[in-house]
């Protein structure tokens, strides 16, 4: 109930509030007197009319009151089968979000001013544009989810609040940076000998060669089964012939769990990044990634290969139906098309 109190010679209006959970109160600037008591009065009286109003409205469309944090569980559960980078990447988002809200406050504290706020202020942070973009993305999957449980009531973000991505130029090695990374290799240990042959000649993400142990590989028959934590798929794929004598090295080695002794993708990507450091390349932006699109670029750009064989070799989702649903592309095709390939020489 709004109800009208006395702090020294001024009026204030004090009311529950439904969303906050709280006591709430202001002062309406007007002194104490008689006829600006019954003022205050007619002011508490609407001001309840629409609390009680807006209660109604949040019982009649299921609004949940839930804490933040409680909301956040929830989806950490709901979500809990998605590879740890995702997992990884929901949680700073959230780190970096609770710095603003209040995890034990309810959910309807987060409302359109409150959110378009907050991305406005991460904008100004000293960071990458596509790392900001990355909290934002975060965040409107957070508020979906809290429309989809009805956790808060439902609201539009302007448009021209929201993070946009950096459109950056694609990096790929040349031929000279290609000799230099497998010439300098022989001073490397096996084990990462074997991780750059297998992100030059697979294509595949860092997160899928990490899945490959050593019984899944068929070097007879030049095939490797591996589990994809992105597709969330099972997939068998050819393998280049150059990859034959560097399986067999590997797999004399002493008995091993999988193919890569690599705990994690941010390993390998360390690993990489003093590789390129050490060969003076640490100023040309290349990372694992840049093996990917290396061989894809190569792939299409250099030995004319077939559009719908790279998308399986890689694991890329085919984007028509036809190929998704018709083309059937066999192991046959993948190993032909994949001898077009070869390793460039300066």
């Amino acid at each position: 109930m709004a109800i009208v109190k006395q702090r020294g010679n001024m009026l204030y209006i004090q009311w529950y509030d439904p969303l906050s959970k709280k006591v709430q109160s202001k002062s309406i600037g007007l002194s104490a007197n008689e006829s600006n008591k019954k003022k205050a009065k007619n002011y508490a009286k609407k001001l309840q009319e629409e609390l009680t109003k807006k209660t109604r409205k949040m019982k009649e469309i299921g609004i949940q009151r839930i804490t933040i944090k409680d909301a956040f569980d929830h989806l950490l559960r709901n979500n809990q089968m998605k590879s740890p980078k995702t997992i990884k990447d929901y949680k700073r988002f959230y780190r970096k979000f609770i710095e603003t809200f209040d995890e034990n406050q309810p959910c309807t504290s987060i409302n359109k001013m409150a959110v378009e706020d907050w991305l406005n202020e991460i904008k100004q942070l000293p960071m990458a544009q596509n790392s900001i973009h990355a909290y934002g993305k975060q965040l409107t999957h957070f508020v979906n989810f809290l429309f989809e449980y009805n956790y808060t009531p439902m609201f539009k973000i302007n448009k021209e609040v929201k993070t946009k991505p950096e459109l950056k130029e694609k990096i790929i090695l040349n031929d000279i940076d290609i000799e230099s990374i497998f010439n300098n290799l022989t001073s490397k240990n096996s084990n990462f000998q074997i991780l750059i042959n297998l992100l030059f000649y697979t294509g595949l993400r860092p997160s899928d060669l990490l899945t490959i142990t050593p019984d899944k590989i068929d070097i007879k028959n030049q095939v490797i089964n591996y589990y994809s934590p992105k597709r969330k798929k099972y997939r068998e794929i050819a393998f280049h012939d150059d990859l034959v004598p560097i399986f067999e090295a590997r797999l004399k080695e002493m008995k091993l769990e999988k193919l890569l002794d690599y705990k994690n993708v941010e390993n390998i990507g360390r690993a990489i990044k003093a590789y390129m450091k050490a060969l003076n390349l640490n100023h040309k932006g290349y990372t694992a990634r840049t093996f990917r699109k290396t061989f894809i670029s190569l792939c299409r750009s250099r030995y004319n290969m077939d559009a719908s064989v790279v998308r399986e070799l890689v694991g890329h989702e085919h984007g028509n139906t036809t190929d998704r649903f018709y083309n059937k592309i066999g192991l046959v095709q993948l190993k032909s098309e994949l001898k077009k390939f070869q390793r460039p020489t300066s």
